[in-house]
């Protein structure tokens, strides 16, 4: 029988391919919601609705490789050949680190050479949260962290951040640049890092002169600039989702491979579309789900950090420009726009608005093309920005959503393309628990090594120097509490008052 297959834009190497593996990493192992959706306990792994999807999408002639780690159960190693749903085969691989570089390089290794010759899509399930710095958390001592007793950390309620009350001669210019990162790391949903998630896409797929077609970041923020820059080389397509997604355990992916099924064969493209357009489709069905998705060329991102490059250095400019009695007019100007641009959640509740520490980059440009301090570099530079990030939304909704009837999500408006995180872009003093080492570019040479790799994106655009600089005479007051998200599920049954 024919398999459906992919085509390539530009296959490197001349490499060709016949079929498709569909290969999806599931970390639910930190989340019991994930890994009972939807609500049943227990739930054996055969039952969980993401197999059962699965079997689904190898009845369209799609081969499947999972490895699906579920909270106080084994990783389980999932596999159906395409159109053999009943050849389904499922394998305790016993316990596995979801957030190791190892375990989903091996994973996608293993998946590329199980069926040699097949185009590899790659899914990603569970908590997304746009940048993640690579963290060495056994340098996180006390004696690090308090350099050897010179900085006192309180914790506090309130804001719930940790104080220097005494001030640190490690925080130049008001922003937290602590070399030795913070004492605040979430507890419970940490997936596996940027850096992480390119480093094992790049082994895995070293020497194979192969790409992966799409990756579809199926989880929350996961459109980030950050991330996307960094995964680029190894895809020829992202999609993913700029706020929160929601949980749905695969379903929307039987619909995706139907349509491939029925096509016989489609283009990166296509499929990275059919990703955001089934997600739109299936959470449409149930009023109060709304979500912005989007789907990119990923060659495009050098082109997007450069733009984005270009921005940050003529608002620096405009910044270091202006003389003392100016600069608050500047700061207050910057303030704005950042301010009318796309909120998305960083701070605990579900209100997108400031002071949400993610802003979408291309609504950013929308509002600084009239900027009236060094206009002529920020006007072409947020000119040129947006014609990069043109075409890369694919939907947006606008409702309120049933994880919080008191607020509404609307992402009507055509300037969203992608996440991109600005740190205490209200000027609070109150820092993301990331942005220690996100600002921390060049690590001290003098001191042990907590952040053992720098993303290109931070080390080679200017994005980080306009924080900094956009921060001075800003107080440090603290560091917010280090959370990742909880996942929003679909929910069928719940049903919010019209009116």
């Amino acid at each position: 029988m024919v398999l459906p297959n992919l085509i390539f834009g530009a296959s490197p190497s001349g490499a060709t391919t016949v079929g498709v593996t569909l290969a999806v990493y599931a970390p639910f192992g930190t989340d019991a919601v994930l890994s009972r959706y939807p609500g049943v306990t227990p739930l054996v792994i055969a039952q969980h609705p993401l197999v059962l999807n699965l079997v689904e999408v190898a009845k369209c002639g799609v081969h499947v490789s999972a490895l699906i780690d579920l909270h106080a159960d084994d990783t389980y190693l999932v596999e159906i050949p395409a159109n053999k749903p009943t050849g389904l085969r499922i394998t305790s691989r016993w316990k596995q680190e979801m957030d190791a570089i190892n375990t989903l390089s091996g994973f996608l290794r293993y998946s590329r050479l199980k069926r040699p010759g097949t185009a590899l899509v790659l899914a990603l399930e569970g908590h997304g949260a746009g940048y993640l710095p690579e963290i060495d958390v056994s340098q996180l001592t006390t004696a690090n962290l308090t350099q050897n007793g010179s900085i006192e950390w309180h914790i506090t309620d309130g804001e719930g951040a940790p104080l220097l009350p005494m001030g640190s001669p490690l925080l130049p210019m008001g922003s937290p640049l602590l070399p030795m990162g913070s004492p605040l790391l979430p507890v419970n949903h940490m997936p596996l890092s940027s850096y992480g998630l390119g480093k094992a896409m790049a082994v895995a797929l070293a020497g194979s002169g192969q790409k992966l077609g799409v990756i579809h970041f199926n989880n929350c923020f996961n459109m980030s600039v950050e991330l996307l820059h960094t995964v680029a080389p190894h895809a020829e397509y992202a999609t993913g989702y700029i706020n929160y997604n929601f949980f749905t355990a695969g379903e929307s992916y039987p619909p995706v491979f139907n349509k491939l099924k029925l096509a016989g064969s489609a283009t990166t493209q296509q499929l990275a579309q059919w990703f955001a357009e089934a997600n739109r489709d299936l959470l449409a069905t149930k009023s109060h789900h709304p979500t912005v998705g989007g789907a990119v060329q990923l060659s495009r991102l050098p082109l997007i950090a450069t733009r984005i490059d270009a921005l940050a250095r003529a608002l620096i400019t405009a910044l270091t420009t202006a003389t003392p009695a100016q600069r608050p007019s500047v700061v207050e100007k910057i303030r704005s726009a950042i301010k009318l641009a796309q909120q998305y959640d960083s701070q605990g509740t579900q209100q997108l608005d400031f002071p949400d520490e993610m802003v979408d980059v291309f609504s950013l440009a929308t509002q600084l093309k009239t900027f009236d301090v060094n206009p002529v570099q920020v006007r072409q530079a947020a000119l040129d920005l947006q014609a990069a990030l043109t075409g890369i939304k694919v939907y947006g909704a606008n409702a309120t959503p049933w994880t919080d009837p008191s607020v509404r999500w609307d992402f009507s408006r055509p300037d969203l393309a992608m996440n991109i995180l600005c740190p205490d872009a209200a000027l609070r003093g109150l820092w993301d628990w990331r942005s220690p080492y996100y600002l921390q570019v060049v690590p001290d040479a003098t001191l042990p090594v907590v952040q053992p790799h720098v993303i290109d994106f931070l080390k080679n655009t200017a994005w980080v120097p306009f924080i900094i600089e956009y921060h001075k005479q800003v107080p440090f007051v603290g560091l917010l509490p280090a959370a990742i998200p909880q996942y929003p599920i679909f929910n069928r049954k719940h049903t919010l008052p019209t009116g």
